[in-house]
């Protein structure tokens, strides 16, 4: 055994910490990096240990967070049901569809016809067992005649759902849809409650940790949940999710410690990884900043007024200036770059002074307004000043309303004509599309309508070939590049930060906060954060 096997061991057993180690590292001629790269690799960091508190510091607040899947909006929401909910399928780290309540399914009849079997049981918090009569009621909720549940139009599909004994649930849908399964597992609205839940009533879920706390805009605190059906998950004992909506706060509190995950505003990232003490973690992914244009008021509902802004905008910067890197030109339409679903020949919107006055002169506006807050992020503000400032050239003056960020969601979005806008990122080019631009989708910010749009949706859904479904999706893309009311600059990473003490923490492309997992993979480590 090597001097730093035996370094190591002392980790294991607990009798040394990080910094003890790297101090005796050192001693022994191993410089900090490769030491730091040696506790990281090893079987010891690897082992996922049980216990310990974790702060997670949430950027988004509203007194309107709930546990009611029907109504969720925000990051937030999001977060706190992954915590105590699950639903039928998952995506894992690299957006795979893998199983979650769900332990198997298939389809017929050409993917309008999806069977699922459950896994045997599984337990809600308050002891009963999941049956298919949960599943059925979970999802009746977001598409009966009077849901409001932004997720109603994404579940629109579905004609018919039954079960067959307590653990198949067979869904048949009025068209094919090949990505249901990569639907379901993402969307965290889909989570499964026991049947009759409402809200008001106890939370109960079958997710890894149990709610024992809750103020909606302040904080939640939950419990592992014992009888988690995944034995190999949730290892932390307690999740304490405070709501911080000050960016420099979420920074001081990961300094200090007293912050343990959260995400961080990108235009410092850099400077707070360079805190030995704590990790950044930069994960591409198909989430977006967007001004959002509405199509069924004046002023934005004047196509000329949209262009016009849309070549406003100087890109490349902002990408530089207020991401520092950490994201990628976007070009008036939500679909990831990654996706191969990805229209890559539909042309870029470029800064052009000239042509966004030629649009501007038609509109006939001495000036337009534009609404942000911090909720939009924390760069929204200064990226209305920077618009703001490139649309001199062409001539445009842009009135810029600091909005509160308490409440921005509830009265500012979809209430005034154009405002900073954002949506977390989505695997699939049908998900994204349909949440925000399908004719009578909840979220249809834009309240742009669109019959063609409409038909290419259900087309491309059924649709197998990948070619022919390719140029299908490229015509709904580039209707909404070209008409639409989403002027969309930038696509972001998530840019997250956690203290030396977690361990097991992964970003995911697929959502922000790690889509979840976190929930079920991290661990503590209290040696490592000497």
């Amino acid at each position: 055994m090597t001097d730093m096997d035996i370094l190591l061991k002392e980790m294991e057993t607990g009798r040394m910490n990080r910094r003890e180690f790297l101090e005796r590292a050192a001693a022994l001629g191993v410089t900090a990096v490769a030491a730091t790269t040696l506790l990281e690799t090893s079987a010891y960091a690897a082992t996922p240990k049980r216990g310990g508190e974790v702060v997670w510091a949430d950027g988004e607040s509203s007194p309107a967070e709930t546990y009611d899947p029907t109504k969720m909006l925000s990051g937030t929401d999001a977060t706190r049901s992954y915590q105590v909910y699950n639903r039928l399928t998952n995506l894992d780290h690299d957006l795979n569809v893998v199983p979650n309540l769900a332990e198997e399914w298939e389809s017929a009849n050409d993917a309008t016809e999806w069977t699922f079997r459950l896994r045997e049981g599984v337990e809600f918090h308050d002891g009963k067992t999941l049956t298919s009569e949960d599943v059925l009621y979970s999802l009746n909720e977001h598409i009966k005649e009077d849901s409001t549940s932004p997720s109603k139009a994404l579940l629109s599909s579905i004609v018919d759902m039954k079960a067959d004994g307590d653990n198949v649930v067979t869904i048949t849908l009025n068209s094919g849809n090949a990505d249901f399964p990569i639907q379901l597992g993402h969307d965290y609205h889909t989570s499964v409650v026991p049947a009759g839940w409402k809200d008001g009533d106890p939370v109960v879920g079958t997710g890894p940790y149990k709610l024992v706390e809750f103020e909606p805009g302040i904080r939640s605190i939950v419990t592992r949940n014992e009888n988690y059906f995944k034995s190999d998950a949730a290892w932390v004992d307690t999740w304490i999710t405070q709501n911080v909506t000050d960016a420099t706060a979420r920074t001081n509190g990961m300094r200090t410690g007293t912050i343990d995950i959260s995400g961080v505003d990108p235009r410092v990232a850099d400077m707070i990884g360079r805190d030995s003490a704590i990790t950044v973690h930069s994960t591409p992914s198909g989430a977006h900043f967007l001004w959002s244009m509405m199509c069924d008021r004046p002023p934005s509902d004047d196509l000329n007024l949209r262009l016009a802004l849309k070549h406003c905008a100087e890109r490349q910067a902002m990408v530089d200036q207020l991401l520092l890197g950490h994201g990628t030109v976007g070009n008036d339409f939500p679909v990831n770059p990654g996706i191969p679903m990805y229209c890559r020949e539909i042309p870029q919107h470029d800064y052009d002074p000239d042509k966004a006055k030629f649009y501007w002169d038609k509109t006939g506006l001495s000036s337009v307004e534009i609404s942000a807050s911090t909720q939009a992020g924390e760069f929204a503000v200064d990226a209305c000043v920077m618009l703001q400032e490139s649309a001199k050239a062409a001539g445009i003056t842009i009135d810029i309303k600091r909005v509160p960020a308490d409440g921005y969601w509830e009265h500012t979005w979809m209430k005034v004509p154009i405002c900073a806008s954002n949506w977390n990122s989505r695997p699939t080019a049908d998900l994204i599309l349909t949440l925000v631009f399908q004719s009578d989708a909840e979220w249809n910010e834009t309240q742009w309508k669109n019959d063609r749009f409409d038909e290419l949706l259900v087309l491309g859904r059924k649709t197998v070939d990948p070619v022919l479904r390719y140029e299908i999706y490229c015509e709904a893309e580039a209707l909404v590049h070209g008409d639409g009311g989403a002027f969309i600059p930038f696509f972001m990473n998530f840019v997250e930060a956690t203290r030396q003490r977690i361990q097991g923490y992964r970003g995911s492309p697929a959502f922000s906060g790690g889509a979840g997992w976190p929930f079920e993979d991290v661990w503590v480590d209290d040696n490592m954060a000497g």
